[in-house]
């Protein structure tokens, strides 16, 4: 590398699109992100659900009506990097269905920052990620989450151990009701066979998803780690 490239790199790129940015790559994912696409995101820093980590009017409640319906033992603390819109929703199908893996860096990214900022990280022995049946992982290629959470754990330096099975198939939530979720979701994820129970038994998990809509998948995960030992789970999602 010449003087020249020092001094005159190319400007970096924002993380969604084209457009350059001026900003260092060890730079928050946010302000590696054009005006453009900042304008399309709103980022979950302040005024959240507590329990879920909805983006709420005001502090108070400190819990959102949904959560309340919650018995407290069923609750999985979730933290989320931004809101559920349009643009958020275009981006994660094109992570997910046209597998644009590359995405899996800023999202992870994002959600390390999250995680880094709302919990003390060193109470977590493990992170783990919400997995897919076999048919869905050969059909997609790969396990969005368990890329998040790969990248997630390389930065904050845990451990991503995959926990848990999904022990039957299960069509897409995204177009269900509250109870349809329930119903299809109950008792689908159990503990994998080759987990052993005693390295898991009073320690403090981390599961990583993408999306958290209803909780219902996150919640779900949660009962065959509390039934082996877990002392508490906790989540991160990009979006809420």
């Amino acid at each position: 590398m010449d003087w020249w490239s020092i001094f005159f790199s190319p400007p970096n790129t924002c993380w969604f699109c084209s457009t350059p940015v001026r900003s260092s790559r060890f730079a928050a994912v946010w302000k590696q992100v054009c005006t453009v696409c900042q304008d399309q995101i709103e980022p979950i820093t302040e005024r959240f659900c507590h329990s879920c980590g909805r983006l709420m009017a005001d502090e108070r409640p400190a819990i959102c009506l949904d959560c309340t319906k919650i018995s407290e033992g069923e609750r999985v603390c979730n933290r989320s990097a931004v809101t559920y819109s349009d643009w958020v929703k275009q981006i994660i199908q094109i992570y997910k269905y046209r597998g644009k893996e590359s995405l899996a860096t800023p999202l992870g990214l994002w959600m390390a920052e999250v995680a880094a900022r709302h919990f003390r990280l060193r109470r977590f022995a493990f992170i783990t990620f919400v997995p897919l049946y076999p048919d869905r992982l050969h059909e997609r290629g790969f396990n969005q989450a368990e890329l998040l959470a790969g990248v997630m754990g390389k930065r904050l330096g845990l451990p991503v151990v995959p926990l848990l099975e999904r022990c039957k198939s299960t069509s897409s939530q995204s177009q269900r009701s509250r109870q349809e979720r329930l119903l299809a979701l109950k008792n689908v994820f159990r503990l994998g066979k080759e987990v052993n129970r005693k390295q898991i038994a009073n320690k403090t998990i981390l599961i990583v998803d993408d999306v958290y809509t209803t909780g219902t998948t996150l919640r779900e995960c949660a009962k065959p780690l509390r039934q082996a030992g877990v002392n508490d789970v906790c989540s991160v999602t990009f979006a809420r």
